[in-house]
């Protein structure tokens, strides 16, 4: 029975322990501010560097909703450069067949801003982010603080768009809302989320949302916190689209650095 009651209050210390309490008005804002310094400065201490990117894309034709058929699914290999603090992708393979086609002449869903510019958009001070704690949690085994965030319209860097029929690109701003998963340790950021919340009508789209995991990356021997996953989704009125992307091989860039459409 003594053996019971000690593992038992063992227990119940440990779970004090463990359930940090929330930080106080002054630390958020540390924590906040820090976190958009990393943020602002992001790219300019990237290494320049050379990765593969698959993106397996999906759309789901919904003009019947009670038997909505899957018309299109297949996998692009793109070879992402950073160097000189600027992104080049190269489509060199479509479902493992290489190909030459531009990855900009491809219709479907596109998406990018993983490096840089969803960190940027969300923690650059013109667009006045409302800040709210949520909760503690653990990611990748990271012990790490969760905070809301919301930015209205008139303020966001969150661009919509599609092709229209002379090939045009049309865009819209539209208010939006996430989440940002903030290393305890580092103050950066492991996971960020964003859904619009205010689309304007005319760009004909019910619903947009992104999710980006980063994770620390070996890089010439250095890490690095880099894009690891993301999962973007689209609605229209008659069609669902998505794309779940990951980022592999990563490896310092050289002028003559290549991958292998297979990797």
């Amino acid at each position: 029975m003594r053996r019971h009651m000690i593992v038992a209050a063992l227990g119940s210390l440990y779970c004090l322990i463990a359930a940090d309490p929330k930080p106080d008005a002054d630390q958020q804002k540390k924590t906040l501010e820090a976190a958009r310094d990393i943020a602002i400065h992001y790219t300019s201490k990237l290494p320049n560097f050379i990765c593969t990117e698959q993106v397996q894309r999906s759309t789901q034709d919904t003009v019947a909703p009670t038997r909505p058929t899957l018309n299109q699914q297949d996998t692009l290999t793109i070879q992402l450069s950073f160097a000189g603090q600027k992104e080049q992708y190269k489509l060199v393979a479509m479902n493992g067949r290489p190909t030459t086609t531009p990855l900009e002449s491809l219709d479907g869903l596109i998406t990018g801003g993983e490096f840089g510019t969803q960190l940027l958009g969300v923690f650059d001070p013109s667009s006045a982010a409302d800040f709210q704690w949520k909760e503690w949690t653990t990611l990748r085994k990271r012990h790490a603080a969760v905070y809301t965030y919301r930015i209205a319209r008139d303020k966001s860097h969150y661009i919509l768009g599609h092709r229209a029929d002379n090939g045009s690109m049309q865009e819209w701003a539209a208010g939006y809302h996430g989440e940002v998963v903030l290393d305890n340790e580092t103050n950066k950021v492991l996971r960020l989320t964003a859904s619009a919340d205010d689309i304007p009508k005319q760009a004909g789209i019910d619903l947009s949302s992104v999710e980006i995991d980063y994770d620390f990356v070996d890089v010439a021997g250095h890490s690095h916190l880099l894009p690891a996953h993301s999962d973007s989704r689209m609605e229209r009125p008659d069609r669902k689209v998505s794309n779940v992307v990951t980022f592999n091989g990563y490896k310092k860039f050289e002028v003559d650095s290549t991958i292998d459409f297979k990797e």
